[in-house]
């Protein structure tokens, strides 16, 4: 059986749109679906270019606000973003981005969400649907913890 390759379409978000799905897909509960990592990975970087103005928009439908620097876009580099450090054991780092996610999730990288994962697995703190999914994407299964295809 041959399967299809998955279509996919170009939709027309504003920036703010962007960011809002960004935020659902890194707080979805119970916990985060290969669907919402899927989405985080694809369009984490996107906001990324938008934030640094690394991406012209495909069109305006207003004037033009001004524009601030990179630094400006990221908080004014005051440290008030969080940062994780990756130096040290990976149970360490692990546990470093569990706190992180636990606090500010929105804050958190692709990388860091999948740490922050793997965190609670290693010390039971997923409810039995989290365990279920959690399991299933390690295994390269595409189901989620009813059996249903994602």
């Amino acid at each position: 059986m041959v399967t299809k390759p998955a279509q996919k379409f170009r939709p027309v978000l504003t920036a703010a749109q962007i960011e809002h799905i960004l935020v659902l897909a890194k707080t979805e509960k119970p916990s985060i679906s290969q669907l919402s990592m899927s989405l985080i990975s694809s369009l984490s970087p996107f906001q990324a270019k938008i934030v640094n103005a690394g991406i012209q928009p495909a069109y305006t439908m207003a004037a033009p606000r001004a524009k601030t620097n990179s630094l400006e876009a990221l908080g004014g580099g005051d440290g008030d973003l969080p940062k994780v450090y990756a130096g040290g054991s990976k149970e360490a780092y692990w546990e470093t981005c569990y706190n992180l996610y636990s606090t500010d999730p929105i804050a958190c990288s692709l990388q860091e969400l999948n740490a922050a994962k793997e965190h609670m697995y290693l010390n039971d703190l997923m409810s039995k649907e989290e365990l279920a999914s959690f399991e299933a994407s390690m295994m390269g299964d595409a189901t989620d913890s009813d059996g249903n295809l994602l």
